[in-house]
């Protein structure tokens, strides 16, 4: 039986964080004319079938983008704002301590620091989401790539059979996790404290919007793409 996200509460939850080690104060810098922050901000108000968007950050100046443009927002403590702090845990605080998302059954993780993410992967990945009835979804790209996993001390092993080295046509089903966003039901969060579990679906993106802005250098190249294109 299909389920009809039409009558579920979907809550879009963007995670940032006023530190950075990368690039200091990332979120608040200017990406392209804007705030970094307000190109996801941005993105998931535009969706057609997010109801609600919680902007949550420990920066007050950070926040006042969510109020600004429209979104709810959430004061997160310094206990969820550390280094060491994982997205399940500042997650997990949001829906326990937030009202709408406390009442909210689907919830999307969105992260701000892939700014290239539009309105229209939110509603055709929530589209997806709805159709093959699945538990959680991530994102990403196609992955063209031969990875290996190499220990301490440099023994390596492939993510394929050597005596039999796939073409790149025949790499159609392989996919890079992009961490854009993520679509997971409450229950699972309830069950797993988790943002992936039970059926996961993959919605898969453009290459060049899976480029996430960690270092100076990512931000010089999605700039000089956004400049050019």
């Amino acid at each position: 039986m299909r389920v009809d996200l039409s009558s579920k509460s979907i809550v879009a939850i963007i995670l940032a964080r006023g530190g950075s080690k990368g690039i200091p104060n990332k979120n608040l810098r200017p990406f392209n004319g804007a705030p970094l922050v307000d190109w996801s901000l941005n993105a998931a108000l535009g969706s057609k079938k997010i109801d609600t968007v919680i902007l949550s950050s420990d920066s007050k100046e950070i926040l006042a983008r969510g109020k600004k443009l429209g979104s709810e927002t959430h004061h997160r403590s310094v206990e969820h704002a550390k280094d060491t702090t994982s997205s399940e845990e500042s997650m997990l605080a949001v829906i326990r301590e937030h009202s709408v998302a406390q009442s909210a059954e689907i919830l999307i993780l969105v992260q701000p620091t892939s700014p290239l993410t539009k309105s229209e992967d939110f509603d055709s990945a929530l589209e997806l989401f709805e159709r093959e009835q699945f538990d959680s979804l991530a994102t990403g790209t196609l992955a063209h790539s031969f990875f290996w996993e190499v220990d301490e001390i440099g023994n390596a092993r492939p993510n394929y059979d050597p005596k039999f080295r796939p073409r790149r046509q025949e790499m159609q089903n392989m996919r890079k996790e992009n961490g854009a966003f993520y679509i997971t039901k409450r229950k699972i969060w309830e069950k797993y404290n988790c943002r992936l579990g039970g059926k996961i679906g993959f919605y898969t993106m453009e290459p060049f919007q899976s480029i996430e802005i960690d270092t100076e250098l990512d931000w010089e190249i999605l700039e000089i793409f956004l400049t050019t294109n």
